[in-house]
């Protein structure tokens, strides 16, 4: 009986990893302007926002991604993440007037000149969660680390399906140096023009952590060298958490 409980569990696990949780997630990349102190209006407005819908259940997470090394000359320097369980949660309960019921329209004029002031939309995706490996998650939206490295791959149409099997049987295992792993699928946009139509996440506890996975330049394994032929991997960009929202236990 242990061991078939065991099985069960692993089977559970391996079920988790292999479909995602089916997430889905907002990822607005933001180049944000000198001098503006965007992250002030992050921290007093949209955090406080993001922690009523998350609350209320209409989200299950935020999360505000710093681009460490990123200059005035990079296309953008932070990543702004919701995560909810339906699309349309996205961008539901959300505005002003919500998290300050009692701004006049006048002011919510002036706040929303400085936030668009503050800060330029460069991309803004939807995908949604295809795989995930955290120790101890049943498929909830799961608390993310200090550092997070997203991986922008091109995949295309025909191989997307043997690509998701393939990478989910990749990291359904032992991490390494890795606390977390998500594989993404965008939804906004496809076809062979997109810079990428998947996304893997590499999560670490730490800065050193992520830094020293990257010392050894070993060979390339068997099951990698075949997840390699399917995917164009165009840019592995790291990220420091400076913000994170997830419900009111």
């Amino acid at each position: 009986m242990r061991k078939l409980f065991l099985l069960l569990t692993l089977f559970a696990i391996g079920s988790i990893s292999a479909q995602g949780n089916g997430d889905f997630v907002n990822m607005t990349f933001v180049k944000t302007t000198p001098g503006e102190d965007y992250g002030t209006i992050l921290n007093e407005k949209w955090k406080e926002l993001a922690q009523m819908r998350a609350d209320e259940g209409t989200i299950t997470g935020w999360d505000v991604w710093w681009r460490p090394g990123s200059t005035d000359k990079s296309d953008w320097n932070m990543l702004i993440v919701t995560i909810a369980k339906h699309p349309d949660s996205l961008g539901a309960n959300a505005g002003v007037p919500k998290v300050r019921p009692d701004y006049s329209e006048m002011d919510v004029e002036i706040f929303s000149e400085k936030n668009q002031k503050a800060r330029t939309i460069v991309w803004d995706n939807v995908l949604v969660n295809k795989g995930l490996n955290f120790a101890g998650n049943q498929g909830e939206t799961p608390t993310a680390p200090q550092v997070a490295v997203i991986n922008m791959m091109q995949v295309g149409y025909e191989n997307g399906n043997a690509y998701e099997k393939a990478e989910n049987t990749l990291s359904s295992g032992d991490l390494g140096d890795r606390v977390g792993w998500a594989l993404l699928k965008r939804l906004d946009n496809i076809g062979s023009d997109v810079y990428y139509d998947y996304m893997t996440v590499d999560f670490y506890s730490d800065w050193a952590s992520m830094m020293n996975s990257r010392v050894a330049t070993p060979k390339t394994p068997k099951e990698l060298a075949g997840v390699l032929k399917m995917r164009d991997h165009k840019q592995s960009i790291p990220l420091w958490l400076a913000i994170q929202v997830r419900p009111n236990e």
